[in-house]
């Protein structure tokens, strides 16, 4: 012990001794350290800690899948759940779920709608998570004519109870139902994604089969069966009732961790990818060390040729090496980790408003804290050992006689030289990225919507699901439209499915024209609204009419089209009288009525979308939004709004009110976080491989003053001394912006989901990526440069 505590004191004097070079390394380290910690983090609370509760990744997720579209995953008829349920050995329990959304009224002035869920069986059972007060569910809460009852969240509980304890028993109208709230969940519980509120599921087996309700499906594995024995159990009971039902051909059925299937594939290749790229931080950080490491024992090559030939072993010279590389690399992950604790907090801070999956927790683990040691050591390893060996296994006799000459007998060679082109590497991979991110974010931000956005009230709208008549409910929408019209500050008021620009797609097939199948079917948004709709977005009709109070249940349907709908699929003669329809056979066929114009900004994924308007008399849905043309901040008129609906309706909620500009702008969340990280990690790349060529060129110079002041003494130029040493610089920085441009294009690509309004192959992202590391790298070999053409030959002469 006595040995290494020497080591230990003697490498902080040469860190210590060296403050320049060792401040860069711990800073070089803290930025990669750092930025790789914050992504893992991401990583791991996103995808690789699983559900935060006991057993929590033994909970799978089951569907039922289709054997002719092997990527579709779909929810579970009843049916399907009874018979798994019944038959499978594999799983503790089986549970089936639904998630909707609710009104909640009775106890406070105001409607309000939350995210429930309705689940079978005992919530504890299933999560080990019991409530934190009154009781779970029982089997007798699912049965028919049993009273009514909910378990509520902590957060609901807080917000809209203030945390009263005496809340269990209380009764409050769920959906216009008298509930009574049985319990209250602990907090960040919200299974199975975001759920506020949870109710009993009764499943019954309907009269036919597929006929019933479509389900999630849930289950608890048991400990001694392996995903694969579940998944292979599933795949027979699945041709089990293929075999017996016709309903069930060419149908299996598969299991899988419930996050891994939660989070989107889309997601976790992003996640993975970005991942990957910040290793590209870590790995430029980690040959920064090595050159700034491997010119430190350049330097100290005679001292340590005197300490073998004092009889130093070449284990003991290596191992004085590496704990230097290991209290740099520590240092520097120390202040990593507080970089790691920001970024991890910002990143929460920023997606708070998205309403994240409750298990979706970024913070500094110990799993995180482990893979930080792991990156130190690793650090400490790759940065100290080759050059510790490379000096260690140096002939003694050489370089102590080359020493007595003013030079050294070792040189950092191509071994450096390379390490310089895979800095430039994969700092030009990251740049790419980054540029094609800042555009795609600037593209964003900057575009001109054809419908106004900053004066459009916006906010979502629950409208009741009672056993009324379709005129009743009509009526009543048409109400709420004219008493939010004549709020003071409302010019004209709609309702409507969606915005222009996030209405859902929709295949269908044109009357009169040879149909298609599967991915060749045409598609269109499909946007449900009232006749204000197109008053709201200040529209006028280019042919025909639009949308009106005329257009309800029992009369033609009909629909208004966009005028990239009829340049799409009407070239072949008039638009208006023409019919065609959504979906299969057992839809309306809808007469074209009208036509507009384009209200979709075309974008990366679809350059010019066809946009399809359906009167909501006609279609009626249960979730909408509410939007207003108003005078002034939008916002401002949050209160007498929902003071109007409520006038006509006091259990219709009105929730979430914002600008459309403002929803729009928080919709482009994951582009500006993660368009935000990899702005970073190419800064980062940047500044640490433009580092790290100076060092290394500076060190360079430094070496070879003695041989530049011969060649001067010989005749040379300062001028061709200057080219030279910037040359030598140059093409290392040009070799590796060749070698950076493919994998560049093709990380790219895989982030196009994240992508908008710009390709992975921008020709301008990649010249101006091209341009700033070759002025990066110039400017990082000027300084060496002009030091080397300022050397006096003389003076360079006389060096010992």
């Amino acid at each position: 012990m006595g040995d290494w505590a020497n080591d230990v004191r003697y490498g902080v004097r040469m860190i210590f001794k060296r403050p320049g070079t060792s401040a860069i390394a711990i800073v070089a380290l803290a930025l990669g350290v750092g930025l790789t910690t914050v992504m893992f983090s991401i990583v791991e609370g996103v995808m690789l800690r699983g559900l935060p509760f006991e057993g929590g990744k033994r909970v799978m997720s089951l569907s039922r899948d289709d054997l002719l579209h092997p990527d579709s995953r779909g929810p579970v008829p009843a049916d399907d759940f009874l018979d798994w349920q019944a038959r499978q050995r594999s799983f503790e329990r089986l549970a089936a779920y639904s998630e909707s959304s609710v009104i909640l009224s009775g106890d406070s002035n105001f409607s309000e709608r939350y995210a429930a869920a309705r689940i079978s069986g005992n919530l504890s059972l299933l999560t080990h998570v019991r409530p934190l007060l009154g009781r779970d569910f029982m089997d007798a809460d699912a049965e028919a004519g049993a009273p009514a009852v909910t378990l509520i969240g902590h957060g609901l509980w807080m917000s809209r109870y203030g945390g009263d304890a005496s809340v269990v028993g209380r009764t409050l109208q769920v959906n216009g139902i008298a509930t009574t709230i049985v319990g209250v969940m602990p907090e960040k519980f919200g299974f199975p994604k975001d759920a506020e509120l949870w109710l009993p599921l009764s499943l019954e087996r309907p009269t036919r089969r597929g006929e019933g309700p479509q389900v999630g499906v849930v289950g608890l594995l048991r400990t001694d069966v392996s995903d694969e024995q579940a998944q292979t159990e599933l795949a027979t009971i699945a041709r089990q009732l293929a075999l017996e039902h016709p309903e069930n051909q060419n149908t299996t059925a598969s299991s899988g961790p419930f996050v891994e299937r939660m989070v989107p594939q889309r997601v976790r290749t992003t996640l993975v990818t970005m991942l990957g790229a910040v290793f590209g931080v870590m790995l430029i950080a980690c040959v920064n060390v090595t050159n700034l490491q491997l010119a430190r024992a350049m330097e100290r090559a005679k001292e340590v040729a005197i300490r073998s030939a004092l009889g130093s072993g070449r284990w003991r010279i290596v191992r004085q090496l590496f704990i230097e590389g290991l209290l740099l690399s520590a240092a520097g992950s120390l202040l990593g980790l507080l970089i790691g604790q920001a970024g991890t907090m910002g990143f929460m801070r920023a997606v708070a408003d998205t309403r994240p999956p409750f298990w979706i927790d970024v913070r500094l683990d110990p799993a995180v804290l482990l893979f930080a040691a792991g990156i130190t050591v690793a650090t400490a390893l790759v940065s100290s050992v080759m050059p510790g060996w490379r000096v260690a296994r140096a002939d003694v006799n050489a370089i102590l006689n080359d020493e007595t000459r003013g030079t050294t007998g070792l040189r950092m060679g191509v071994f450096s030289r390379w390490l310089v082109v895979v800095e430039v590497t994969a700092s030009c991979m990251l740049l790419i990225v980054s540029g094609l991110m800042i555009r795609s974010i600037l593209a964003t931000s900057r575009l001109d919507y054809p419908f106004p956005t900053k004066d459009v009230f916006l906010a979502d709208v629950m409208l009741p699901a009672d056993d009324r008549p379709a005129s009743a409910r009509a009526l009543e929408v048409e109400q709420i439209e004219e008493r939010v019209s004549h709020v003071p500050g409302v010019h004209a008021a709609a309702i409507a499915s969606a915005l222009p620009s996030t209405a859902g797609s929709a295949t269908f097939t044109i009357e009169g024209q040879p149909g298609a199948s599967g991915a060749d079917r045409p598609r269109a948004s499909r946007l449900v609204a009232t006749p204000g709709f197109f008053r709201v977005m200040r529209v006028a009709q280019v042919a025909g009419r639009l949308i009106t109070t005329e257009d309800r249940a029992g009369t033609l349907p009909v629909a208004v089209v966009d005028r990239t709908f009829v340049q799409r699929y009407m070239a072949d003669g008039p638009a208006l009288g023409r019919r065609f329809r959504f979906g299969d056979e057992m839809q309306p066929w809808l007469t074209i009525v009208g036509v507009v114009p384009d209200l979709a900004p075309p974008s990366r994924s679809s350059p010019s979308a066809a946009i399809v308007y359906v009167a909501l008399a006609q279609s009626p849905l249960k979730t909408v939004s509410l939007l207003a043309w108003t005078t002034g901040d939008p916002v401002a008129l949050t209160a007498p709004i929902r003071a109007a609906v409520a006038e006509i309706n006091d259990h219709i909620p009105v929730t979430g009110a914002s600008s459309a500009a403002a929803e729009l702008w928080r919709q482009g969340w994951a582009l500006r976080v993660f368009g935000g990280l990899f702005l970073v990690f190419g800064f980062a790349a940047l500044v640490l491989a433009s580092a790290g060529l100076y060092g290394v060129m500076a060190f360079s110079v430094r070496r070879r003053t003695q041989e530049i002041g011969v060649r001067m003494a010989l005749g040379a130029s300062r001028g061709h001394v200057l080219r030279m040493v910037l040359w030598q610089g140059v093409w290392r920085v040009a070799v590796g912006v060749v070698m950076g441009l493919v994998p560049g294009w093709f990380v790219g690509t895989l982030m196009r989901s994240l992508l908008e309004h710009v390709d992975a192959a921008d020709p301008f992202v990649h010249a101006s990526t091209v341009a700033t590391l070759l002025a990066a790298g110039i400017v990082a070999c000027l300084v060496p440069a002009l030091r080397a053409a300022s050397v006096d030959p003389l003076t360079a002469l006389r060096r010992d």
